[in-house]
């Protein structure tokens, strides 16, 4: 009986262990960090991820990125995009259709401010590429005739477009992005995570995160002011981002559905933070386009938030903001009512 009892006391006493040994090794997972480098959507996509399986999940977010990529792109010859340009209809996924309502939903309330049938005039100017050269004011005036994102019809799962019309969704296609990494990071139940698809972030699991909003005037590494925001999705769009310079003038990307010109006005640079990827990146592009005054009632439609800066040095913000933000380069200065 002696024997039996110190055989029961050595079991007991191992599953003891390996329990201990089996939470252990579950606390050290769940406190895994990776950070990882990919590219894709042409741009650099950073990730940053604590948790469990966080090396594979990372794999998953890249490869949810990449087939993103590969059904909105323009570029991708086999994309759903790429033939509803081609062949002006096409059937496409149930992602896809809910993605192309969100956007025509903000290119309505907009204005046309942003306009997803902007594909002939980007493809015109080919702002950022080796070969740019300025198009004719007459290639302009007749290209801006197909931009009309009332034109778009959608019956079911199929997409139509104007005969010459083409869909670019470029103003969006980052902030899409991240939406798919939440997706992923919510479903594995991650604790933690900031992900960047060229400048759009996903930040995931906590109250509070710092984000450096970039100076407009400045390197890429040098930022004018710091925010400090919640879980929820963060894009900027500025003069500065992407542009060809002709004869001594740039010519930036940011392109005006009004004019069919690079958008002039008294702003370097609009970021927008929201619950959206996709909102946060389309209404950063509609708020540089739109100005100021013009953008307050858009964001309000879509609960997001928003930081101005205008080519003064002065920085304006929504109300939502303005406990959050703390000026670091003194060259700026936030603007005060008076």
């Amino acid at each position: 009986m002696k024997s039996n009892k110190k055989t029961t006391v050595i079991v007991i006493a191992l599953v003891a262990a390996l329990i201990i040994i089996s939470v252990v090794a579950d606390i050290l997972t769940k406190n895994q960090e990776i950070q990882k480098t990919d590219f894709a959507m042409g741009a650099v996509i950073s990730q940053n991820i604590k948790g469990k399986d966080c090396d594979t999940i990372a794999e998953e977010i890249i490869s949810a990125i990449r087939e993103r990529e590969n059904a909105i792109s323009w570029r991708i010859e086999s994309s759903e995009i790429a033939e509803l340009n081609e062949n002006k209809t096409a059937e496409v996924s149930g992602k896809t259709l809910e993605m192309l309502k969100q956007l025509l939903d903000i290119c309505k309330n907009s204005n046309g401010a942003v306009d997803l049938t902007v594909g002939n005039l980007t493809g015109l100017w080919n702002i950022g590429s080796e070969n740019f050269a300025l198009p004719d004011e007459k290639e302009i005036e007749n290209t801006l005739k197909s931009v009309s994102w009332e034109k778009v019809k959608i019956k079911n799962n199929i997409v139509s477009i104007s005969e010459n019309q083409k869909i670019d969704l470029g103003f969006a296609g980052k902030g899409i992005a991240c939406d798919d990494a939440k997706e992923i990071l919510k479903k594995n139940r991650i604790s933690e995570a900031i992900i960047n698809v060229g400048g759009s972030l996903c930040l995931y699991g906590k109250d509070e995160f710092t984000v450096g909003i970039r100076d407009p005037l400045g390197d890429v590494s040098d930022y004018m002011a710091v925010l400090t925001v919640g879980e929820g999705f963060i894009s900027t769009s500025g003069n500065y981002e992407r542009f060809s310079e002709y004869q001594g003038e740039k010519y930036h990307h940011i392109l005006s559905t009004e004019t069919g010109y690079p958008v002039k006005n008294n702003l370097l640079s609009v970021t927008v933070f929201c619950s959206s990827g996709l909102f946060s990146d389309a209404l950063s592009t509609a708020c540089y386009c739109l100005g100021y005054e013009e953008s307050l009632s858009l964001l309000e439609k879509y609960d997001a938030q928003a930081v101005f800066i205008f080519d003064t040095n002065e920085v304006r913000v929504t109300d939502g903001l303005k406990d959050k933000i703390k000026i670091e380069n003194d060259e700026f200065e936030l603007w005060k009512e008076n």
